[in-house]
């Protein structure tokens, strides 16, 4: 091939990569990505879009640039401060790949009435901590202001109850502090056979003699149906080792939360983790569901897009070691409808919580005090019940179980 041949190819190769705005052997940064254009940096970009949020949904991404791209890319740059002009330039594709480059705006939830103030009780003596000073226990419970306590030597229990009419949404915001060991247990039916026993969550928390059970994370109805259970571990026992090869939206999604004896909670995506790293890390229960509601202290790009359905929901979260926050939306009532994960979220970044992750809701959701049922039975498909389980997740032992 003659010298003038190679150059006539050549030339026409420039031609046909300015034409497709294909990048050129000096890199991307000297690409201008518009409609039209197609190939790996298109995908590239869209791939990071979609990262910080301009992308919702489920996103299946072709290399070809198109009119939905560009209006896409407008957005970024109007939230960054860059001409809208909908084409990736060296300007505009520094910025996406900086670690300066904004985050599309979340969908924001209507603030919340100001709750009334919380009445105060008859406190007995208390020590330093606002733990019990004398031996022995204490309760105070006032349904009608939603304000119930438990005071212990190592265990403090505040439950208020929240409301806001104009929703309309009840909520129950559960305050749990512990020292010297004492922490979350569970309950299981029929530990040799999960799955097998349903009964009632208050009929379980009388008889282990709970100060204050909750619902857990539903694992035993998955291994009953032969689902993908998650990683599950009891009282420091592997239960289940199988569990999600990808984290996604569906429910659950089997993210987890790690109790260990220092009084941590930790929350791990569904295939970060094995179950038996989490054993030899000394987790003494691991609960799989999800998502992740936060995780050190944000809360989780996936509720902005999903998880929106209104529901009653379950939450526990860690604001610090020993530490705790639960919160039990009430749903699928006349007085309160539920609410969606956002919120939930937003309610526990409020008060402080660091790690949180969603537990089973809609007609599984309870919450017990000394036996007793404090959230209104839900109504789904024109019935009205709680759902029965095979284990809960309760914490302090009193022989004084209400009625």
């Amino acid at each position: 091939m003659t010298g003038k041949r190679i150059k006539q190819i050549m030339a026409l190769c420039l031609i046909l990569a300015q034409l497709l705005c294909l990048p050129l052997a000096t890199g991307a940064e000297e690409t201008v990505l518009r409609v039209g254009s197609r190939g790996p940096e298109v995908l590239q970009v869209k791939q990071r879009l979609r990262d910080l949020g301009y992308y919702q949904g489920d996103s299946s991404f072709t290399k070809n640039y198109t009119e939905d791209t560009a209006g896409v890319v407008r957005s970024f740059q109007r939230e960054n401060g860059l001409p809208e002009t909908g084409e990736v330039d060296a300007l505009t594709w520094e910025m996406l790949f900086s670690e300066d480059a904004k985050k599309a705006p979340r969908p924001t939830m209507p603030p919340l009435e100001t709750p009334g103030p919380t009445p105060v009780p008859d406190w007995p003596e208390r020590d330093a901590d606002g733990f019990l000073a004398a031996e022995g226990e204490y309760f105070s419970e006032n349904d009608e202001e939603g304000l119930w306590i438990y005071l212990g030597k190592d265990l403090q229990i505040v439950i208020t109850r929240r409301q806001d009419s104009a929703i309309p949404l009840i909520w129950f915001e559960t305050e749990i502090r512990t020292r010297n060991g004492e922490g979350f247990r569970t309950a299981m039916t029929d530990p040799g056979r999960p799955g097998k026993k349903y009964r009632y969550p208050y009929d379980i928390s009388r008889d282990e003699k709970f100060v204050l059970s909750f619902s857990d994370d539903f694992y035993a109805n998955r291994m009953d149906t032969k689902e993908t259970v998650g990683i599950i571990i009891r009282e420091g026992q592997i239960l289940s080792k199988n569990t999600n090869r990808k984290t996604g939206h569906h429910l659950p999604n089997l993210d987890m939360m790690a109790q260990f004896p220092d009084g941590t909670l930790r929350v791990y995506e569904c295939n970060e983790i094995t179950a038996e790293e989490l054993q030899q890390q000394g987790a003494r229960n691991v609960f799989s569901f999800g998502p992740i509601l936060l995780r050190d202290g944000e809360i989780n790009d996936l509720l902005y897009t999903y998880y929106r359905s209104i529901e009653p929901r379950h939450a526990l979260g860690m604001m610090e070691p020993n530490h705790y926050l639960l919160i039990s939306v009430q749903g699928r009532t006349d007085g309160s409808k539920g609410t969606n994960l956002q919120r939930v979220a937003e309610i526990m970044q409020a008060r402080g919580v660091q790690q949180a992750l969603n537990l089973d809701g809609g007609n599984t959701m309870a919450l017990v005090f000394r036996g007793r049922m404090l959230n209104k039975l839900a109504v789904y498909k024109k019935k009205k019940f709680v759902r029965t389980v095979t284990s809960m997740i309760g914490i302090g032992y009193t022989e004084n179980q209400g009625d």
